[in-house]
């Protein structure tokens, strides 16, 4: 399994890595209204992207973190090609709780066509990679209980459970 990682490049990633976040956001909406039991929308979560002006301050803020030190923003295109199949970003920072830096992925994103083949492993072992060389032992992901795929993959890269949050929908 080949591909290319690069830096985000605004400029010319920008566009695509906003659609892979909305994306993103779509496939979170869908689990979420699993978890609360509600109905699922999808033009409802659309106008409140679009309202909300989600693709927009994604974009400003990737553009404002690229570059900076304790910031991992790559973006992964195939061996032949330089249109980009998905994006890593992450970072470290002080956990609120432990008063010590931690690594936080903050987000991935694998085009659908790619799936199931390996890439989001390797995806993940090569931000844990940029961790390790800058001696962070602590790592956290927040991951949607019912996005099972997710769930198995970090548990299989070591990940485990450190607190739960909790929801409940009140009954119409």
């Amino acid at each position: 399994m080949k591909w290319k990682v690069r830096p985000y490049h605004p400029a010319t990633d920008e566009e695509t890595i906003i659609r892979f976040h909305l994306e993103l956001l779509r496939e979170h909406y869908k689990l979420w209204s699993q978890i609360t039991e509600s109905d699922y929308d999808p033009d409802y979560w659309e106008q409140m992207m679009r309202e909300k002006e989600v693709g927009r301050r994604w974009g400003e803020e990737l553009a404002e973190r690229v570059g900076q030190k304790h910031v991992y923003l790559r973006v992964f295109t195939p061996p032949d090609d330089d249109h980009p199949i998905g994006y890593l970003y992450q970072d470290i920072r002080p956990d609120p709780h432990m008063f010590h830096p931690a690594g936080y992925i903050n987000e991935i994103y694998l085009e659908p066509a790619y799936r199931g083949r390996g890439w989001s492993r390797a995806m993940l072992e090569d931000g844990e990679h940029w961790f390790r060389e800058r001696g962070i032992a602590t790592r956290q992901v927040f991951v949607t209980s019912n996005n099972l795929a997710a769930v198995k993959l970090y548990t299989s890269l070591g990940y485990r459970v450190a607190d739960y949050r909790m929801m409940k929908a009140e009954d119409e």
